[in-house]
């Protein structure tokens, strides 16, 4: 242990000052890191108790969890309420059984709460508010809506009227952050409750989110369109795709930048429903049924007869002679089949448009005929509804996108010109630092190195005068003496004086300054311990 700690010690003295303020630094950045670690790894993980809550319910759970003594977090502006992950049920079922959170209920759970005084109108008024919770609850169930809130408009019904108002509804759903209802979610929540209440229709429901957005309106997708699009914006979309498609076309016939397509179409918004019923006869067929009525009347005419009235009036002499009657009817019942079509224009469909494309004259070898046909194809035109195209060659103008293109290789020659002075500032910054650091340490070897040499002479001749007090009968004449004698070679070598050993060590220190300083460090720490 005490060598292992000896063998620490010399470790930490032959290192410099910069390195132990390194070594400190790293062990107290060690230490703080483990302590949050240890502190992330005993923290407890939170779960939801309860969500979306009103703030009389989040208040009320609050001040329970802090009578209980449980740790508790809030979220989503105080409507969620987070409690550590192992008490989450039982502080839901003691919460529960104190009646919180007391806003939750609703929906037929009114009922239970009349009593038997209750009017009519009060009954009522329960029951349509108790339709309004359910829905609200059922509308919440779908994926991304935290919140619903619904109304309903029932009227109330009379037997003395012949037609009866129909029943209206309005939804405002509050969604999730970052989630937005698409078309198809927007039409299941107005049929849901269009089908929950009797005698609403779709057409009667108005959605609105958060954020007050229509997103369907009463009258039906006709006045705004699905997922509150209005119609300028359906309009511009269908305008917007064709043109983009036949812009695809184009660019691959003619070119990119030598071709542009326009799209101006009329959409039909309005539900139209139409009933056809047709009669047709076989004239093949068979009759089902025949009848002739054949009469016949002969018999003796009446003579000529007078005038009543006075006698000057002349009368006409005649005889009187025989008359016949033939009629002949026949009546045929053919089987007839009858055909009865039933149609509905879906709202959004096109009614008629117009497309025109203009051809840059540069653009060689372009036939127009050709590309007026491909063109015609591609984008449905019917000439029955009314559906027009125009393809033209006209000369573009091209001086703006040339002053454009300028612009952008001008912007782009200044951003890497920039981005090039920023790399020489870093560069010279980078360079600067190693040239004051070199010098440091160039002066710091320097300093040492003199140092060093110093040293070592001292050191060579504190244990060269300790190896001559070890020899016998050398103890007094070298305690005497003013200097360290000479020592004397083997084999009769000249002697070494002590100037011509410094000498020597100093230019060992010249070739091998770094292998002389660590060498003294070594030295110093056998001292020190």
């Amino acid at each position: 242990m005490n060598q292992t700690l000896q063998r620490l010690q010399k470790q930490l003295a032959a290192f410099t000052v910069a390195q132990r303020v390194i070594g400190v630094l790293l062990l107290v950045g060690v230490v703080i890191a483990g302590l949050a670690f240890f502190r992330w790894a005993s923290a407890p993980t939170y779960a939801p108790l309860f969500s979306n809550l009103a703030g009389s319910d989040a208040s009320a759970i609050v001040d329970k969890l802090d009578g209980d003594g449980v740790k508790y977090k809030l979220a989503d502006g105080g409507s969620t309420v987070l409690v550590p992950n192992d008490v989450v049920y039982t502080e839901r079922v003691k919460l529960s059984g104190a009646g919180l959170p007391a806003s939750s209920e609703g929906g037929y759970s009114l009922l239970d709460q009349q009593g038997v005084t209750a009017s009519q109108f009060q009954q009522q008024v329960t029951y349509q508010r108790a339709l309004e919770g359910e829905l609200a609850k059922t509308v919440q169930a779908i994926d991304g809506v935290s919140t619903a809130v619904v109304h309903l408009a029932i009227p109330a019904k009379d037997v003395f009227l012949d037609e009866q108002s129909k029943p209206s509804a309005s939804v405002l759903v509050g969604m999730k952050p970052g989630v937005q209802l698409n078309d198809q979610q927007v039409q299941s929540v107005v049929h849901l409750v269009a089908s929950s209440i009797e005698g609403m229709s779709p057409e009667d429901v108005t959605v609105v989110d958060g954020k007050g957005n229509l997103l369907s309106t009463k009258g039906g997708p006709g006045s705004v369109g699905v997922g509150g699009t209005s119609r300028d914006q359906m309009t511009a979309d269908y305008e917007s795709r064709q043109a983009s498609q036949l812009q695809s076309v184009l660019d691959k016939i003619v070119g990119p930048g030598r071709a542009v397509a326009q799209v101006n179409a009329t959409l039909q918004f309005d539900t139209i429903d139409t009933t056809t019923e047709r009669v047709y006869t076989d004239p093949q067929a068979k009759p089902l049924a025949t009848t002739t009525t054949k009469e016949t009347y002969s018999g003796g005419g009446g003579a000529a007869s007078g005038v009543l009235g006075t006698d000057n009036i002349a009368v006409p002499s005649g005889s009187s002679g025989t008359g016949k009657y033939d009629k002949t009817t026949t009546t045929t019942n053919n089987a007839e089949s009858k055909v009865t079509e039933k149609k509905s224009a879906t709202p959004g469909s096109v009614v008629r448009q117009s497309v025109s494309v203009v051809v840059d004259t540069k653009a060689t070898g372009v036939d127009l005929t050709k590309l007026e046909s491909a063109i015609s194809t591609a984008a449905g035109i019917d000439t029955t509804r009314g559906d027009t195209l125009n393809v033209t060659s006209l000369p573009f103008d091209t001086s703006t996108a040339k002053t454009a293109a300028a612009e952008l290789k001008k912007a782009e020659a200044a951003q890497q010109k920039a981005q090039l002075i920023g790399w020489a500032k870093q560069a010279l910054i980078i360079l600067g630092i190693a040239v004051l650091l070199l010098l440091i340490w160039m002066s710091r070897r320097k300093k040492r190195g003199a140092v060093s040499a110093e040293e070592l002479v001292r050191l060579d001749l504190m244990e060269q005068r300790e190896a001559a007090l070890a020899l016998p009968g050398q103890r007094r004449a070298i305690d005497g003496a003013e200097q360290v004698p000479a020592l004397e070679a083997a084999g009769g070598a000249a002697p070494v004086t002590p100037q011509r050993r410094k000498d020597d060590v100093l230019a060992l220190v010249e070739r091998q300054p770094d292998e002389v300083a660590e060498l003294l460090r070594g030295w110093l720490a056998d001292r020190r311990s």
